[in-house]
């Protein structure tokens, strides 16, 4: 748990930090370009440690499966926002862009400490 408040927080934290202090004009965007990536995280995150207490051999297929609905959930994303919401699509892909690349790097932090701990 402690590491998924961490993750907020970090999520947080930079939106916040780039949104009000760097780039105000573009708060919302760069919000909404973060919250997706970091509930998807999260969500995951929680499932590949429910699987691998229950059933460890069954992590590559779990991971497999995961990844193929995060694709279908952020192009769904994607169309929902950029066809719906007026603001400017930039920042936004760019903050999308960033935060996924930071939230699976941490991912993959979680997944090295989950093998090596069994924890």
């Amino acid at each position: 748990m402690k590491f998924i408040i961490s993750i907020v927080i970090l999520g947080l934290g930079i939106s916040g930090l780039v949104g009000s202090a760097v780039f105000p004009q573009y708060i919302k965007e760069i919000f909404i370009g973060m919250i997706a990536p970091l509930l998807v995280t999260i969500f995951s995150i929680m499932w590949i440690k429910k699987v691998f207490k229950t059933d460890p051999e069954k992590i590559t297929a779990t991971m497999t499966k995961s990844f193929f609905i995060k694709m279908v959930l952020f192009a769904l994303y994607f169309i929902i926002i950029l066809s719906f919401y007026a603001f400017e699509p930039n920042p936004f892909v760019i903050s999308f862009t960033g935060f996924f690349i930071l939230f699976y790097i941490i991912e993959a932090i979680f997944l090295q400490k989950l093998f090596q701990t069994g924890k």
